[in-house]
């Protein structure tokens, strides 16, 4: 997929910042634009149970973080679901760039605003972006190839060993807390 070719928005990061906090949604500025989703209460179990897959995995010198504030560069914010990033990319207010793998579970975002935040991260050097859909259910992780994602594996169950080596059957971490089999 190519990215985005479209001009910068209007939005600024007072203008994000002036959003609602407790209205159920998730706010993030990518290139200008205000991107508006469901807060992850209804499906962040899926970024809950892939969290723990993911972080005893993490290589040295590294950690996953969930739903915290990801700053990128030209003042852009975004809340990933899951994140890897090297602990000298934590600040006091949250997580910088340089980061390892970017994780999100679809659940609101149109594909223009997909788009947006994908085109943001290839523009950060994420240099792995990975995009789980519990509803169908389907992994696809991407690497970051001559400035553009490339899918490298894709599939109901995946096994990858980059950016960190995990297996990850999507119907599992999809399961509503406590159900089971």
């Amino acid at each position: 997929m190519t990215p985005v070719e479209e001009p910068p928005g209007d939005s600024t990061l007072a203008d994000l910042e002036s959003m609602p906090s407790n209205d159920g949604n998730r706010y993030e500025l990518v290139n200008g634009h205000i991107i508006v989703s469901p807060w992850p209460s209804h499906y962040g179990g899926v970024s809950f149970h892939l969290g723990p897959i993911v972080s005893h995995a993490v290589p040295p010198g590294h950690a996953s973080y969930r739903l915290c504030r990801l700053d990128l560069p030209g003042d852009q914010r975004v809340f990933p679901d899951l994140m890897v990033a090297p602990h000298t990319s934590i600040g006091d207010e949250g997580v910088n760039t340089p980061l390892l793998l970017i994780a999100e579970v679809l659940c609101g975002l149109d594909e223009r605003d997909l788009a947006r935040k994908r085109a943001a991260y290839a523009a950060a050097e994420v240099p792995a972006y990975w995009l789980i859909d519990a509803e169908k259910p389907l992994a696809t992780c991407m690497r970051l190839e001559d400035g553009e994602y490339v899918t490298y594996a894709e599939g109901p169950v995946i096994e990858v060993d980059w950016p960190v080596a995990v297996t990850v059957d999507v119907a599992v971490v999809a399961r509503a807390q406590g159900a089971s089999g």
